[in-house]
């Protein structure tokens, strides 16, 4: 089953004096249409030398947890933790500013809103972003990282219930099966019925597709 994330990096960082720390991640980067959404989970410092047992039971990459589980586990951050927020990026504006810009935005926005000023920030991938704060970009964070992999699941939890609500705006899409992503059906009810609000058009290969439609001017 592998090794799951724990507070090893948490508590590094608490030896730096950062005792508020953030964990971020995100969810829908790679997908074709529907927002990207990203999450800040913060726990009380305490826990990190003394976690509860439900924390270590349960919280895992999202990836590795089915959708019932993530709901679950969802539930369990929310109980333990200091505070969270989730922040869902239109398309237009991935469109606007890349997925590494809209990522940045997210995560400026969400560092506003926080009622309490992290100390540092644990970012999942290797990103590279002008903060005002110190931070850390982990590749595979949310393998290592109880903060990051909770911030993992508020975001894709949370992107999914957003996926499965606006199907009933356009089910002829079937978001609620592929959450936007490229699978065959996907691309084919694209060619069918054209882009709709929730696509990036600078996505490939909607963006070819758009173009052969003479849907850009």
């Amino acid at each position: 089953m592998g090794a799951k994330p724990d507070f090893a990096i948490e508590q590094e960082e608490c030896t730096k004096g950062y005792n508020i720390i953030a964990g971020i991640d995100e969810a829908g980067r790679g997908s074709l249409a529907g927002p990207l959404s990203v999450s800040m989970v913060i726990y009380p410092a305490e826990m990190f030398s003394n976690p509860p047992e439900e924390i270590l039971r349960y919280i895992d990459d999202s990836k590795k947890l089915s959708p019932k589980k993530r709901i679950q586990a969802k539930d369990i951050i929310t109980h333990y933790c200091l505070w969270y927020d989730c922040l869902l990026v239109p398309p237009e504006i991935i469109d606007e500013k890349n997925i590494n810009g809209a990522t940045y935005f997210a995560i400026t926005t969400l560092l506003q809103q926080c009622p309490h000023t992290p100390h540092t920030v644990l970012l999942d991938g290797n990103f590279s972003f002008p903060l005002s704060l110190p931070y850390k970009s982990i590749i595979k964070g949310d393998c290592l990282s109880i903060s990051i992999a909770s911030a993992s699941i508020i975001a894709k939890v949370t992107r999914d219930e957003y996926m499965i609500s606006i199907n009933e705006t356009y089910p002829e899409y079937g978001f609620t099966h592929h959450k936007g992503y490229a699978t065959a059906k996907h691309i084919d009810a694209i060619k069918k019925y054209g882009p709709s609000p929730l696509h990036r058009k600078t996505y490939e290969p909607v963006a070819c597709l758009f173009y052969e439609l003479s849907l850009f001017p």
